[in-house]
């Protein structure tokens, strides 16, 4: 949230206005209906923490995931989208690209060092990101948090 910032009239990833990271598709599914500009100049950094948390970080299975992993995973899917991110994981574990925060998945992620296959998930997002022309932006390192686990 703090690296997307608030109210933006035009987000470059999200294609139009946003706030702390969220756009008007996301927080039109989130209410169950249109969603306009007024509601994301209103947008509280606690809502949209709320709608990233239930819409991205749960739906990306980051709980599941080691410390490090999880953060990686999820500024990805934040970006990408959850399947998208969860797809390249899984092709980069060597599993079927599912898109799924399946069991398997998450077992053979385990099975990871969770530093190096952070960096990894960065190194996938950046390359998602270059793709599509974004610019190269100092993603946060998870392998460098604090001990403490926040929720997030």
């Amino acid at each position: 949230m703090t690296a997307r910032g608030g109210f933006t009239p035009n987000d470059r990833l999200l294609d139009g206005p946003a706030a702390h990271g969220v756009g008007l598709g996301l927080l039109s599914v989130w209410i169950g209906g249109p969603a306009d500009v007024p509601m994301l100049r209103a947008l509280t950094t606690e809502a949209a923490a709320r709608i990233l948390h239930r819409m991205v970080w749960l739906p990306c299975g980051a709980p599941h995931f080691a410390e490090g992993v999880d953060l990686a995973l999820f500024a990805f899917a934040l970006e990408a989208g959850t399947m998208r991110a969860l797809a390249d994981l899984q092709d980069h574990l060597d599993l079927p690209a599912s898109g799924a925060p399946d069991a398997e998945t998450i077992a053979a992620a385990a099975a990871q060092d969770p530093r190096l296959l952070a960096a990894d998930i960065a190194a996938l997002h950046q390359a998602w990101r270059a793709l599509r022309g974004l610019p190269r932006w100092a993603l946060p390192n998870p392998a460098a948090r604090q001990p403490a686990r926040a929720e997030a």
